[in-house]
């Protein structure tokens, strides 16, 4: 679930901290003149600013008119520390109006001038805001940090507290937490002089504590800000405060019965202040309690409540927790609508985000024009310029390093294919040799040959059958990885009727396949066992009139075997004998050609095993495929 915490329900921290810097600027001097005593003009200027401190919560205008005046009195009499209060009273002022030119150009005239230490602490401090509203964050900090130092020689620990709650909070809006959190405990530390101050300065803190994981600091100073907030009857911060101890006791504490207390309590003040815009999140927090529980109905009840009104990104989380309650309920067509309402809700929230974001880019680009106009850029903006320039090239090499490093990978990746390939062709090629033997070729031809010439139609006619078969298989499959059982037999038959040819009938052959096979759909590699019939033939048989070829398919536990056997004397009775079968069978080549299979043919792998007696020998293929 979304961590409303942040999003929905905690104050956010710059805002709060800007209440109290731009009040904290505009109260800072908050001696009291008894304005019927008034003695001399710089008593009459303190007089006037007074009176533009205490109007400019309620009449932003008059309060910039007795500022003007004290301005206009200071200048009269020469007074250049009166001027400079005069000129932050009036910089505040026209900060809150966001007229930023006018409130930067007294600020800087505040800088040419030799002045007290807090006066250009709060001087750095009001330049700091500008830069904040600017949304210059990294600007606004340095000036806050500069502000903050020279404030820190100084005894005003108000206008301290003041700038480093800023500091604080604008850390925390660029998510540096550990910086956000030293600040503002610096800024607790010295906060005792006003505890309604030290109340927002805890419940910034608790944000940061819960974002850090660090939840006893959190419990510890959350509790705390609920007492304060009970003391002064601070209403809309008790209600935050309830509201986050119940997010807090649903996702991290893992007590939801205190989740739902805390929650029904931020309902309850909300209701009575009237805050209907956030009663959502926290109708919405009751119910993710009660879905935590696995109160199904009741998380329902407040989910319910909770999409009433709700809009964004907020929707869909009430709408993410009202699909997992109807899941837990087992209404799985319920819980398919609300998740399809989130999914659209998601889709809407990202188009307009984009929207935003084109907006907000056309905005900034001419507001930058205006600025343009108006400021000449000084000698750090042209630094960084160029910064960002040095940066470009140095992307713009990066990119062309990797552009070349995926070229040669390309062309790396390319002509490996190709070797492959090429390796491929080459041993189909020397298959194809080994099986078209041009002596074994020559022979069966002559053979047919004298068959014509003796006019033996029939036998002529059902060896030239034979031997346009095995050419044929030969030719069309040796480009294919695999062949059928059927095929493979039909090629082995034709080879083995026209060695029967060659040999004048000394042996005789038998195929057999067992019904565990399919023969139109169980594959093996193509032609692979034409080499071991050759070998059985060329030497199992040598000097046997009476040998017999059987060959058998077979499946055992979903693996073909192909047996092929001889009658012969084995080849180990000789040792010339055994070189020849390596030689003939060119087992390099098959080995080489079931080691492609098995790395190119995914969940295939092939095994020859030969077992050799003086009773003949067996070949034993067997082929595994899923």
């Amino acid at each position: 679930m979304l961590n409303l915490f942040i999003k929905y329900k905690h104050p956010t921290p710059i805002s709060n901290i800007l209440c109290i810097l731009i009040c904290g600027i505009i109260a800072f001097n908050s001696s009291v003149i008894n304005a019927q005593e008034q003695i001399n003009e710089p008593q009459q200027v303190e007089a006037l600013l007074l009176k533009s401190k205490g109007l400019a919560q309620t009449n932003i205008d008059s309060s910039y008119f007795y500022a003007t005046k004290a301005t206009e009195k200071s200048k009269l009499i020469k007074n250049d520390t009166l001027l400079a209060k005069s000129n932050l009273q009036q910089s505040s002022l026209l900060i809150f109006k966001k007229e930023f030119s006018k409130s930067d150009s007294l600020l800087q005239e505040n800088l040419t001038k030799i002045l007290p230490k807090h006066i250009k602490g709060l001087t750095i401090h009001n330049l700091a805001t500008i830069q904040y509203y600017k949304q210059d964050f990294q600007k606004a900090l340095e000036l806050y940090v500069q502000a903050a130092g020279i404030l820190e020689q100084t005894k005003k620990t108000e206008q301290l507290v003041s700038t480093y709650s800023n500091i604080g909070a604008i850390n925390a809006s660029l998510k540096n937490y550990k910086n956000a959190q030293i600040y503002l405990e610096r800024a607790l530390a010295l906060s005792d002089f006003d505890e309604v101050v030290k109340l927002q300065i805890l419940v910034n803190l608790c944000n940061i504590y819960y974002n850090e994981k660090q939840f006893k600091k959190y419990t510890e100073s959350i509790f705390k800000a609920e007492e304060l907030a009970i003391k002064y009857n601070s209403k809309n911060t008790l209600s935050t405060i309830y509201n986050n101890l119940a997010i807090y006791f649903t996702n991290d504490g893992a007590d939801y019965n205190k989740a739902v207390s805390y929650g029904k309590k931020a309902i309850a003040l909300k209701k009575e202040l009237n805050s209907t815009n956030t009663l959502n999140v926290t109708y919405n927090n009751v119910g993710n309690a009660y879905l935590k529980r696995q109160e199904y109905q009741k998380a329902i009840s407040f989910l319910d409540s909770a999409s009433i009104g709700a809009q964004g990104l907020l929707k869909s989380y009430i709408f993410n927790n009202l699909k997992e309650s109807y899941l837990g309920l087992k209404q799985y067509k319920t819980a398919l609508h609300y998740a399809d309402l989130k999914d659209k809700i998601k889709d809407s929230i990202t188009n307009q985000k984009q929207k935003e974001s084109v907006a907000e880019l056309t905005e900034k680009y001419e507001s930058e024009k205006k600025e343009q106009r108006i400021n000449i850029l000084d000698t750090e903006n042209k630094l960084q310029a160029l910064t960002i320039k040095q940066q470009n090239y140095l992307l713009a090499a990066l990119a062309l390093f990797v552009l070349l490093i995926i070229i040669l990978g390309y062309f790396g990746f390319k002509s490996y294919k190709i070797q492959q390939q090429l390796d491929k062709v080459l041993l189909q090629q020397r298959l194809r040799k080994m099986q078209l033997n041009p002596h074994f070729l020559f022979n069966a031809l002559q053979s047919i040959q004298n068959f014509i010439h003796q006019n033996d139609k029939e036998k002529s006619s059902s060896y030239l059958t034979s031997y346009s078969k095995l050419i044929r298989l030969v030719l069309e499959k040796s480009d294919d990885d695999f062949i059928t059982v059927e095929d493979d037999k039909a090629a082995i038959e034709s080879y083995l009727t026209l060695q029967l040819l060659n040999y004048n009938n000394t042996f005789s052959f038998k195929i057999n396949i067992e019904e565990s096979v399919d023969e139109d759909f169980d594959m093996l590699p193509t032609l692979i066992t034409q080499p071991f019939v050759e070998n059985a033939i060329l030497h199992g048989l040598k000097n046997n009139d009476n040998g017999i070829i059987s060959v058998k398919y077979y499946k055992l536990d979903s693996i073909l075997h192909v047996s092929i056997t001889d009658n012969g004397k084995g080849f180990e009775a000789k040792k010339d004998d055994s070189n020849r079968l390596h030689k003939s069978m060119s087992m390099e080549i098959i080995k080489e050609q079931l080691k492609n299979l098995n790395k190119s043919s995914k969940d295939f792998k092939g095994d020859i095993e030969v077992k050799t007696t003086s009773n003949g020998t067996q070949v034993l293929l067997s082929f595994t495929t899923m």
